[in-house]
């Protein structure tokens, strides 16, 4: 997010200067080594693709700015102490210890920021309408770009979609109606009672319709079709004594289908805006009175029988925003099941992220966008209306009120009551 603040520092040359602290550097690979040793390697794939992700979203409102002729003074990766840094023309980059973010400090970025009269006509205040509009929202601009290539690579290389037709026997219960049978491991099952299967839920279901009843199964063994016979055993469902039919099989895991590269592309769109309309619909509930309470409710009452195990990032109406520390967690177990997890979590992320950022509030970049909608519909007959920020400052520390009240709630609870998968 773009900084509201602005600073003075920089110059218009074009020397290097360089600021190194080697006791920040130690600090910072010795938190790695506690993550790794916390979460494992997964932990740090996913904590470096965050720290990736925020340097892109920064990336997007330093290109936006460079663009547009604004000058920015600094770009840097985290908060807190500087570790690392280097000067290059009138913008300072650099890392800071403490990896939770990233910041581009913008000069001029209301009218509350001091800026040198020599600098004025690269101020962003001052920046055309749509050099406003372009720079307030390229930070999720760029979640969204990202978010959709993230897809988009899920897509071609592994599909998400899966084929419920497509599964075979995985194991056999011992014991079980199906190896009584004499169905092994690697059967296709293909008819029941010679009514073609079209998909696994549909054998379950007919199966459960069928407890203590005789029934005539055909499979695919190698090539070759067998067929074999036997009763359904029966399991008590209630206290009422009616019972389900069951075979004593596991599947296989379904498959995914791939989508050929020209094909994904309407794929890609289609499960973007599936994404993006549950994570608004999420985001709705979430900050609702009632979602509000609910969740503060949960902080203070975690036996609660009504704690959420499911992510809140526009995934139901019973989700929990979840810290950091949280999302590291899932990320990390996600990782573990490969490529794939890792990736449809960073997309999910992102597009929560991209979304979230443009709630219509300060310091959000949601709020700059407002302000330079606010300013255009203000202005009359070429005269530039300029909105006074000092006006926002109340509703401003409202809202960081309440986003450092969500922050620290969510870490607590993440760290008293996690969620797993």
């Amino acid at each position: 997010m773009a900084e509201m603040t602005s600073t003075n520092s920089g110059g218009t040359g074009t020397s290097s200067q360089q600021s190194n602290s080697p006791v920040g550097v130690i600090v910072v690979v010795f938190l790695f080594v506690l993550l790794a040793m916390s979460t494992g390697f997964a932990g740090v794939i996913v904590v470096l693709s965050l720290v990736a992700m925020l340097f892109l979203h920064e990336l997007g409102h330093y290109l936006a700015a460079r663009r547009a002729g604004m000058k920015v003074t600094e770009f840097f990766i985290g908060f807190g102490p500087k570790i690392w840094s280097f000067r290059r023309g009138e913008t300072e980059y650099g890392l800071k210890g403490i990896p939770a973010g990233a910041y581009v400090r913008v000069i001029g970025m209301n009218n509350l920021d001091p800026v040198p009269p020599e600098d004025e006509n690269r101020a962003y205040r001052n920046a055309k309408f749509g050099q406003r509009l372009l720079l307030a929202s390229a930070g999720s601009l760029m979640h969204f770009l990202i978010a959709i290539v993230l897809l988009y690579a899920v897509l071609v290389g592994n599909g998400i979609n899966t084929n419920e037709a497509d599964w075979t026997v995985n194991d056999i219960r011992s014991g079980g109606p199906a190896e009584t049978m004499g169905i092994e491991a690697g059967d296709r099952i293909i008819a029941l009672n010679g009514v073609p299967i079209t998909d696994w839920w549909d054998f379950a279901a007919n199966i459960a319709g069928l407890p203590n009843e005789e029934v005539t199964i055909q499979v695919s063994r190698n090539g070759d079709f067998m067929t074999f016979q036997g009763t359904v055993g029966s399991r008590v469902a209630n206290d009422a004594g009616e019972g389900y039919g069951f075979i004593g099989i596991e599947r296989s895991k379904f498959s995914t289908v791939k989508s050929g590269p020209i094909d994904a592309l309407g794929k890609t769109a289609e499960q973007f805006g599936l994404l993006t309309s549950e994570t608004i619909k999420g985001l709705g509930n979430f900050f609702s009175p009632s979602g509000l309470g609910d969740f503060f409710s949960e902080v203070f009452d975690l036996d609660s029988t009504q704690s959420s195990t499911n992510v809140g990032i526009g995934e139901g109406d019973e989700g929990r925003i979840v810290s950091v520390v949280g999302a590291t967690r899932l990320g990390a177990e996600l990782t573990e099941t490969g490529w794939t997890g890792l990736f449809l979590f960073l997309a999910t992320i992102n597009v929560f992220i991209g979304i979230f950022n443009l709630i219509p509030l300060l310091p959000l970049d949601g709020g700059h966008v407002m302000i330079a909608i606010y300013e255009r519909l203000r202005s009359r007959k070429g005269i530039r209306y300029h909105a006074d920020a000092s006006k926002l400052l109340p509703l401003t520390y409202v809202v960081v009120f309440v986003l450092i009240a969500i922050g620290v709630a969510a870490i607590y609870l993440d760290i008293a009551d996690p969620i797993s998968l």
